[in-house]
């Protein structure tokens, strides 16, 4: 079972990404910030992260670097409210970009190819 990770502060937000997820047979985790992220990602087997940009303290960005850094193998996906070439722009390099607005079968479409495409 591949484990899922939510990086997003709005709890509503990971609370509908959690129930998605847990019904097509992801392991999923929830982080409301940077910091709580960066915790399971030392403690837990990741194999994906929903990524949110715009977060107090520490934001997306941010924590995307310290990803690449430290849990290099992990894909991310970042989902924002920000178009998808913004988001490419805050955050290169990213195995996949999500805009909120486009719904959740485009969202579990991006997860499939990110998690078949990508080889890590």
């Amino acid at each position: 079972m591949k484990a899922v990770l939510i990086v997003d502060d709005d709890q509503k937000i990971r609370g509908i990404y959690n129930r998605l997820l847990s019904s097509e047979g992801f392991k999923v985790m929830e982080a409301s910030n940077a910091a709580d992220a960066n915790e399971l990602l030392k403690r837990k087997k990741i194999d994906l992260i929903l990524l949110d940009i715009k977060m107090p303290e520490i934001d997306g960005g941010a924590l995307y670097n310290i990803i690449k850094m430290f849990h290099g193998d992990v894909r991310v996906i970042v989902a924002s409210v920000y178009p998808v070439d913004e988001q490419k722009r805050i955050v290169e390099g990213a195995h996949g970009y999500f805009d909120k607005s486009q719904g959740f079968e485009t969202l579990l479409a991006e997860i499939r190819d990110v998690m078949t495409t990508c080889t890590n």
